[in-house]
């Protein structure tokens, strides 16, 4: 410690060098002593004598706020709360500076452990609050759960637990709290409140709209050491695992023995080799029972997509098509314009394109806005119909609070809006899957991008599969699958190929249509004759009366 003190008496002595010459340049009153928050000092105070302290924040107090920050992580690495050292990847983990990382990968790495190491990390410092979430309470609860482990952590120590408020608060003031987000609101209960740390234990299990959402409580108090950090952990697979996978970056096979940074985002990637205090044999039994996907993820960590739970199961990216086909002259594609309209939530549109000789459906434009009126919806529409030219069918979803935008659309500009037919959801879901499994739904890049998100990533709510989850993103799908039903795809009919311009096939092509031709004179002049018969008849019948 000696030498730390000689190289914080070094830069205090420079520091006030730098700051007199500051003031006699500036010709200016300079304070150069500006107060730090109290828990700086808190966390310095075993380390440091309050007048070295104190003459340490007169001269550079960004120094002290580092310094600080470092004495933090030092205590906390091995921190009084955790039973056993950090393993190499748990420790890299920690050591992340970035605001949003992930670890795990494998089943067996760690990652309930290293999420609570991440939480407790600065347990020392006042008025700092934790809070670690599970998708469920029931998951929240289980015996082996994080909730269960922080038990085992904490229950010997000088922290206190709160049954009621799920929360553990340390003797420095500080909270870590545990909570959970099932239904579709739920993430608004948290709305007034404030953390400097939000973990998410299995993350792949949550809506992307909750992860989001939960960023705006990070705050922290102006001096504050405490860095501000959202963290997960997870596995692959899952509803959530798309969305996880592209915010993240990770590549399908990952490579473990590095660490990815994405946009500043941070995936430490770990196997159950990386955790010493595993009972390997067991686990590897374990895995050997699981289904060939599922053990590709857990057993291997291999982010290969797992449809299990997913809405549209049958999507794949191989139906993502860069533009619609050409049609030859003479043919058209058909449009039809398809709304899921929302008072509360967001209001989508889409373009869905068939055409009489090609078998296959096109999504070719999808949007969506929050907070549309039916005036505002009504313009846009009005845009998007000049642009294609007018559209063969105009269809919404006008039931219930969709009432508003039939009345305005009709009534003030006319729009010719017909009904969504929403009868049998679950059936035609079925139906649509099966047309993305045969390659007849495509989606034409780049117009439908956000589209293709909310395909790829939308879960059931439960088991059984009859209810989309609630919390999940499905206004463009909904659109979708509206404009797809209105489609006519599937009567589409083998396009007759043309011969070559006088070869005997063309002459022989042009003596049937001359007959055609022909057949349908006489059947036109037959028809004239037969109704000048009738009239005849029907005069004569009337003069005898």
């Amino acid at each position: 410690m000696t030498w730390l003190r000689s190289l914080l008496l070094l830069a205090l002595v420079l520091g006030t060098l730098v700051l007199g010459w500051l003031c006699w340049r500036k010709g200016a009153d300079v304070d150069p002593t500006p107060v730090l928050a109290p828990a700086i000092w808190s966390v310095m105070s075993d380390d440091f004598s309050e007048e070295e302290f104190d003459a340490l924040v007169q001269a550079d107090p960004e120094l002290a706020r580092e310094l600080a920050l470092a004495l933090t992580k030092k205590q906390t690495h091995g921190s009084d709360f955790c039973p056993h050292e950090p393993s190499e990847k748990q420790r890299a983990f920690l050591d992340v500076d970035a605001q949003e990382a992930l670890y795990g990968g494998a089943a067996g790495g760690g990652k309930s452990d290293a999420l609570l190491m991440a939480a407790l990390e600065f347990a020392h410092v006042p008025g700092y609050a934790a809070i670690l979430f599970r998708r469920t309470y029931t998951e929240l609860a289980l015996p082996e759960a994080i909730m269960a482990r922080s038990h085992e952590w904490l229950a010997a120590t000088d922290a206190s637990w709160n049954g009621d408020r799920k929360q553990w608060r340390f003797p420095s003031g500080a909270t870590l709290s545990f909570g959970y987000l099932d239904g579709p609101r739920d993430h608004l209960r948290y709305q007034s409140a404030a953390f400097q740390f939000i973990g998410f234990d299995e993350l792949t299990q949550f809506p992307e709209l909750h992860y989001r959402y939960l960023f705006s409580r990070l705050r922290k108090l102006k001096g504050s050491p405490v860095t501000l950090r959202v963290r997960g952990a997870t596995n692959p697979g899952g509803p959530g695992h798309e969305w996880v996978k592209a915010r993240f970056g990770i590549p399908d096979d990952v490579d473990f023995s590095r660490v990815y940074d994405h946009q500043g985002r941070v995936f430490v990637p770990a196997r159950r080799t990386d955790n010493a205090h595993l009972d390997h044999d067991t686990y590897e039994r374990a895995l050997a029972e699981l289904d060939s996907v599922s053990r590709e993820q857990l057993d291997k960590g291999r982010w290969v997509r797992d449809t299990t739970g997913l809405v549209y199961s049958d999507f794949s990216d191989r139906l993502v098509v860069p533009a619609l086909p050409t049609l030859p002259p003479g043919e058209r594609w058909s449009h039809i314009f398809s709304a899921d309209f929302g008072v509360t939530d967001p209001t989508a549109f889409g373009v869905t394109a068939f055409s009489q000789h090609n078998p296959n459906a096109y999504a070719v434009e999808f949007e969506e806005w929050p907070d549309l009126s039916p005036s505002e919806a009504a313009a846009k529409y009005l845009e998007w119909r000049e642009r294609y030219g007018g559209f063969d069918r105009t269809i919404g979803d006008i039931g219930g609070l969709g009432k508003a935008y039939e009345t305005e659309w009709r009534k003030r500009f006319h729009i010719p809006l017909e009904a969504a037919e929403k009868q049998n959801k679950l059936g035609f879901i079925k139906l649509l899957n099966g047309d993305m499994k045969a390659g007849r739904m495509c989606f034409v890049e780049p117009g439908t991008i956000s589209l293709v998100e909310q395909v790829k990533g939308l879960p059931w709510k439960d088991e059984t599969c009859q209810e989309e989850h609630p919390s999940a993103p499905n206004h463009q799908p909904d659109a979708l699958l509206y404009g797809w039903r209105a489609a006519r795809h599937y009567l589409a009919t083998e396009r007759q190929q043309q011969p070559a311009l006088g070869t005997p096939e063309w002459w022989k092509a042009q003596d049937v249509e001359a007959k055609k031709r022909a057949f349908a004179d006489v059947r036109q002049r037959l028809s004239k004759e037969r109704r000048k018969s009738e009239k005849a008849f029907i005069k004569r019948i009337a003069g005898v009366r």
